[in-house]
């Protein structure tokens, strides 16, 4: 039994190092997400919107994107946030191409504006238990998928 609890107690720190970071119940706020970001090595650059909700410009894999807030109702705290991203095109892309995106690829959504630009969001909900270890896996997704974006419409 001692030679048990000698090695459970071996075994603990190691234990502790693994433990999930949660983030705050009512989600986080624009200088933790900067923090967060730059801790990954990416430039972030906090800004405020037009209603006073914070907005980050950043960039990965040579793709700017903007991290909009959403749900911002215990201030400063956000309980979701958008990465969004835009691209302008020499060439028109049709709705119908965006459809096709849209139709076979699931997490990131597309469309195109006026002048057939394209533009891809991807929602992240930052509350209810979440922690940064499940964020850090909802940016591989946005990351890996931008790539996925750009081939497909040749950018």
């Amino acid at each position: 039994m001692p030679l048990l609890l000698a090695a459970a107690l071996a075994l603990a720190p190691a234990a502790a190092l693994a433990a999930p970071k949660p983030i705050h119940v009512d989600g986080m706020t624009g200088p933790e997400v900067v923090k967060w970001l730059q801790d990954a090595g990416y430039k972030a650059e906090l800004l405020t919107d037009k209603t006073g909700d914070p907005h980050i410009k950043s960039a990965a894999n040579g793709v700017n994107f903007d991290i909009y807030f959403y749900d911002c109702t215990a201030k400063p705290r956000c309980k979701a946030i958008q990465f969004s991203a835009g691209f302008d095109l020499k060439t028109p892309l049709s709705a119908g191409k965006i459809n096709e995106w849209n139709r076979d690829n699931r997490y990131l959504k597309a469309y195109v504006d006026d002048d057939g630009d394209p533009y891809v969001q991807y929602d992240v909900n930052l509350n209810a238990g979440r922690t940064i270890e499940v964020l850090d896996d909802d940016f591989s997704v946005w990351t890996s998928m931008i790539d996925d974006f750009t081939t497909f419409i040749g950018w």
